[in-house]
């Protein structure tokens, strides 16, 4: 009688374990389907890749003072501007902003030739006295935007400001390299 009894307990206990298996893989795979259908949704292994999701930086306005430039240059512009990249060079005399219309249609370089402050603590670039505010911004490669005015060319990057060939290092950069 006991060792039908042990049977009858292995036979139930695996009976039960089935179902119990059974039933989690049904709940499983009804939670990874998709709203729009049946068929499964991508779930999470919880490795991510990083080119299949590249982080996304905060977007940040460009200073106001450049969008208020931008709407006296194109009234129309989609304001306010949206920073691109700033830098700042280490001989603490130069900055640069490539901003893009909030509507994605133009790029736009901001240069300020520092005379006592930096625009963050309050000196507002001059056009024609130390500033420079130019449209028509060509962004020539991952991050690398040139534009031209008469003759001369400027080149901004996470990693240098150049003025006509001449390469300025930075001591800081937003987005950092």
């Amino acid at each position: 009688m006991s060792r039908t009894v042990v049977l009858l307990s292995v036979l139930i206990l695996a009976v039960v374990g089935a179902l119990f298996g059974y039933v989690l893989g049904l709940r499983d795979i009804d939670e990874n389907k998709s709203l729009a259908g049946d068929d499964p949704s991508a779930v999470s292994t919880g490795v991510t890749s990083a080119a299949a999701n590249p982080p996304k930086r905060p977007t940040q306005n460009c200073p106001d003072f450049i969008s208020d430039g931008v709407k006296l240059q194109q009234p129309d512009a989609g304001t306010p501007l949206v920073q691109l990249q700033y830098v700042r060079t280490d001989d603490s005399k130069k900055e640069a902003w490539i901003c893009q219309a909030r509507n994605g249609s133009e790029l736009w370089y901001q240069g300020h030739d520092r005379i006592k402050d930096w625009a963050d603590n309050g000196e507002v670039p001059e056009e024609g006295r130390n500033g420079l505010l130019l449209r028509g911004v060509a962004k020539t490669g991952d991050r690398k935007w040139v534009v031209t005015n008469q003759g001369t060319t400027y080149t901004v990057t996470p990693k240098a400001l150049s003025i006509d060939g001449r390469t300025y290092g930075l001591s800081q950069a937003n987005p950092p390299a």
